[in-house]
């Protein structure tokens, strides 16, 4: 009886244990120890920046910082003279932000992306850890910093993976009728991008990109999915507002 019962206590044990990660073991430097705010609502329409923090495959120090966007900013007019006050607005984006992402390729005709699954891609992230989540705010020209928590895409399909530009990941709810819907902490009108076919980065195999999610304000628990584009993470559990639900401009149901 007593074999019986250690047998039993050493399988619940295991079973228990939480799976291993691959990023279990990636360590991410904040070197600017700043306070953090929740975003609110509507809060991020005039700012820019990209959630992504780190696509490649040395992950032994990752500092916290993000990319401005991935398509580069083009060069200065001929001529051009900065100023005090544009170098002194470039220096600290600097502090916060990559400006060049130096992986987006033009095709002169349409792209055919790949499709994503379990097969391809893991997904990974630590809802118990908060980072920062830099943004710019383009009106007042300053530095926004919210509450986040990090998010890790691995490549394990062995090959590049062909897939479009981005700026952020796509948070979604289980609403009232079990459905995975799709939730932006705005409801503003998004306009697409004509171009968006003729553009893509190659993914490489055994990449890891490292980006961030926003945690939302609110006191109600809600059930969450993280998705890039045709794959998901599991589901996990995070307190939100659930009005926001109401808030939103359009109802986008995702698989």
């Amino acid at each position: 009886m007593k074999t019986f019962f250690y047998s039993l206590t050493v399988f619940l044990l295991f079973s228990c244990k939480k799976e291993k990660s691959f990023a279990d073991k990636i360590i991410l430097h904040d070197s600017h120890h700043e306070k953090l705010n929740y975003q609110q609502f509507n809060e991020g329409i005039d700012e820019a920046g990209t959630c992504i923090i780190y696509v490649g495959k040395d992950t032994s120090t990752i500092e916290l910082k993000y990319y401005m966007g991935m398509m580069d900013p083009p060069p200065p007019p001929l001529g051009f003279v900065p100023d005090s006050s544009y170098r002194k607005r470039e220096q600290m984006l600097t502090g916060f932000f990559y400006h060049h992402f130096n992986r987006i390729k033009s095709s002169e005709k349409p792209v055919t992306f790949d499709s994503l699954s379990g097969q391809n891609i893991e997904m990974s992230y630590k809802i118990n850890d908060t980072i920062p989540k830099y943004a710019y705010n383009l009106e007042t020209g300053t530095i926004k910093k919210y509450k986040a928590f990090p998010v890790f895409i691995k490549n394990i399909s062995g090959k590049k993976l062909i897939l479009q530009e981005f700026k952020s990941l796509t948070l979604a709810v289980l609403n009232d009728q079990q459905k995975w819907q799709m939730l932006s902490n705005d409801n503003v009108m998004v306009c697409g991008d004509s171009r968006i076919q003729y553009q893509y980065w190659e993914f490489n195999p055994n990449e890891i990109m490292v980006l961030s999610v926003n945690f939302l304000k609110g006191k109600d628990k809600g059930k969450f999915k993280i998705f890039f584009y045709d794959h998901s993470t599991e589901a996990f559990l995070m307190n939100y507002d659930k009005s926001i639900i109401e808030k939103q401009r359009n109802l986008f149901e995702l698989k």
